[in-house]
């Protein structure tokens, strides 16, 4: 029976539905568990279990951290926290609570990186070049167009222009950014990431080229198709839907993955039609898992979600977000990762909990992130 009301309570604290006398039935729980006795243990079972994809928010991890920091042994976090894939979505210093006390980051501050923020470069048609920021606010005059900027975000207001001319947004390593083009289409930029496109869509069809990593949401206009255009001879057709491509030339495959609406993605002479929840690397065609849904867009969301990926690109994600460089002493370790992490959280909180689940990783001086056999 107790076994069963844990689970219950357990259950109930971390999908918030739990009442206040829920709530302080289970940290009474946690208070009293003698480390080692077989209720201890069963505890351990229990959050392992409820820990296992789900999303902790800081007040709820550092109320488990005061309740049983008195009492229970460093080992104890350690099992915690592994068991529940090694890697939970912690916003902010809140990672530290489930991390043990032990092990709390060693890094000087010099030694440490900060997480990427909104920052870009944009590009005018003369080539004159405007540096933006999250802290920005101004309005731009080109020609006809206002072009509005508020923090991270840029809006293109145009009138209409006889002839377009074009601008390119880029985003540096450790940035991102999100613009309204003219036709009210959005598209957020990834880290290493830009696009070109018009002042003014005229003609038959809206064309905009991007490289790197983007997530559109594109307006519907059946008389004017929208097209980007990537590297490899490779361009996604569509009228009016909301989808990522990931055209890193360092990644293995252009993917071009499909949320809503529909979408032809064409590679040369070869073409393929995209139902939502599919994904094209290349031209190869594959459905998408509920949680691949989740994890194609999980940057725009600002988290990384590792869920299957191999250490290799889980450090070329690092690399782009962080603005370091990669170092491999030794062959690339064989490593499949899991869960997710929030992208606010400094270099020096990753590593940590890199090294928890036994990745041999360090900051060095030079923005290196170095990895050893």
């Amino acid at each position: 029976m107790q076994n069963e009301r844990w689970d219950y309570l357990l259950g109930r604290f971390y999908d918030k539905t739990c009442t206040p006398q829920e709530r302080e039935e289970l940290m009474e729980a946690l208070r009293n568990a003698i480390p080692g006795e077989p209720n201890d243990t069963l505890l351990d079972d229990l959050m392992a279990k409820h820990t296992v994809d789900v999303t902790l928010e800081p007040a709820d991890a550092e109320e488990i951290y005061q309740q049983i920091k008195p009492t229970v042994p460093v080992k104890r976090f350690m099992r915690w926290w592994t068991a529940a894939a090694a890697i939970l979505l912690i916003a902010g210093s809140a990672v530290y609570f489930l991390l043990p006390e032990k092990q709390q980051p060693v890094q000087t501050a010099k030694m440490d990186v900060a997480p990427g923020t909104n920052k870009a470069i944009l590009t005018l048609a003369d080539g004159s070049q405007v540096a933006l920021d999250s802290t920005g606010s101004q309005v731009l005059l080109q020609g006809k167009t206002a072009i509005s900027q508020q923090g991270g975000e840029l809006v293109y207001n145009a009138k209409e222009e006889l002839e377009p001319i074009y601008n390119t947004l880029s985003t540096p390593k450790g940035g991102q950014f999100k613009i309204t083009l003219p036709d009210n289409s959005v598209v957020w930029l990834n880290a290493a990431s830009s696009i070109r496109f018009p002042t003014v869509f005229t003609g038959n069809e809206r064309s905009v080229e991007v490289t790197g990593e983007a997530y559109f949401e594109v307006s519907k206009d059946a008389a004017k198709p929208f097209k980007v255009r990537l590297y490899n001879n490779t361009e996604v057709k569509v009228l009016g839907t909301h989808f990522n491509v990931n055209a890193y030339q360092d990644e293995e495959y252009i993917q071009t993955s499909l949320l809503e609406g529909k979408v032809e993605v064409t590679q040369g002479m070869e073409k393929v039609i995209l139902k939502p929840g599919q994904q094209a690397s290349g031209i190869t065609v594959r459905d998408l898992s509920t949680m691949e849904r989740t994890q194609v867009i999980a940057w725009k969301n600002g988290v990384f979600h590792f869920e299957g990926k191999d250490l290799a690109e889980v450090m070329r994600q690092l690399s782009r977000w962080y603005n370091v460089d990669v170092v491999y002493k030794g062959a690339i370790p064989r490593r499949i990762f899991g869960g997710e992490l929030s992208r606010s959280l400094y270099l020096s909180d990753i590593v940590e909990v890199m090294q928890v689940m036994k990745v041999n990783v360090k900051i060095e001086e030079g923005n290196k992130l170095v990895v050893m056999r």
